[in-house]
């Protein structure tokens, strides 16, 4: 009997890689989660801008907390605290292609946006009034690797995928506290030390553990590993990156790339049906 093999796909096609995160879905509206560190945001962005260059109808939200974003990265903003009065406003917006960014309060002393709660965003999404919602359901102070304390993240439970993000220039680098968020969480999970290396184990851990990267992702949603901010390691990663893979069959994806570059995602590796491993 063959089970599925994992392959690495060079510089993908992004509508294709896109595509299936809108396919499969039990409803209409397919709801995104982002969580982890190194680059949620931007990510949220690119997203975004590429869902509604598609003619799609899409929201951007947190549940935790995020500077507003510029004007650039919304057509329009709903700012309203009711849970009831959220619910109003979306169901009003009017049919067509659109990006809206939703959240109910503008904390004066931080200028960070607070966003509905997962509950809230379970509602949203069954109003069927969005084909996105992307959530950033998980905060990092800025870090590049990330593990969640006993509140986080925070993922509604209706979420159809979950991207969970590592910055590239963490693999392999030496354990340094002062660029983790978490340190703590990261020592009892792994029992690394100041100053180990951040090697591939350890992400094996990461990714399998109930309490690691991917804690609180609903049974139902697919998982995308996303290695962000790496563009120097593209040949020497693929085969710890594939053996990785075939080692984590929960794992819808992995994604290696940069965002914030013209190709985004330079390397997916995925598992194709029907082939040996």
């Amino acid at each position: 009997m063959s089970l599925p093999a994992p392959v690495s796909i060079p510089f993908p096609d992004i509508s294709s890689l896109l595509g299936q995160l809108i396919k499969n879905s039990d409803s209409h509206t397919t709801l995104i989660s982002l969580c982890g560190a190194g680059g949620k945001t931007s990510t949220l962005f690119w997203l975004a801008e590429y869902f509604h260059q598609q003619g799609k109808k899409v929201l951007i939200t947190t549940t935790t907390r995020m500077f507003l974003p510029s004007p650039s990265h919304y057509r329009e903003l709903i700012i309203e605290a009711d849970p009831v009065r959220q619910l109003t406003r979306c169901q009003q917006l009017p049919d067509g292609p659109a990006l809206v960014a939703l959240f109910s309060h503008i904390e004066q002393a931080s200028g960070k946006v607070a966003g509905p709660t997962p509950q809230q965003l379970d509602l949203i999404k069954g109003q069927q009034r969005f084909d996105i919602i992307l959530v950033e359901a998980d905060g990092a102070h800025h870090k590049l690797l990330k593990v969640p304390a006993l509140h986080e993240p925070c993922i509604p439970g209706s979420s159809d995928w979950v991207i969970a993000l590592v910055g590239g220039a963490m693999v392999g680098a030496k354990a340094d506290p002062a660029q983790i968020h978490r340190w703590a969480e990261l020592q009892a999970l792994c029992g690394i030390a100041p100053g180990e290396p951040l090697d591939w184990p350890l992400f094996d851990r990461l990714l399998s553990h109930p309490d690691g990267v991917f804690k609180g992702t609903p049974a139902r949603a697919r998982r995308i590993w996303f290695i962000n901010g790496d563009y120097q390691n593209e040949a020497s990663w693929q085969p710890p990156l594939i053996n990785l893979l075939a080692r984590h069959p929960e794992l819808h994806t992995i994604w290696q790339g940069a965002v914030r570059e013209p190709q985004a995602i330079r390397h997916a590796i995925a598992l194709i049906p029907g082939e040996p491993v």
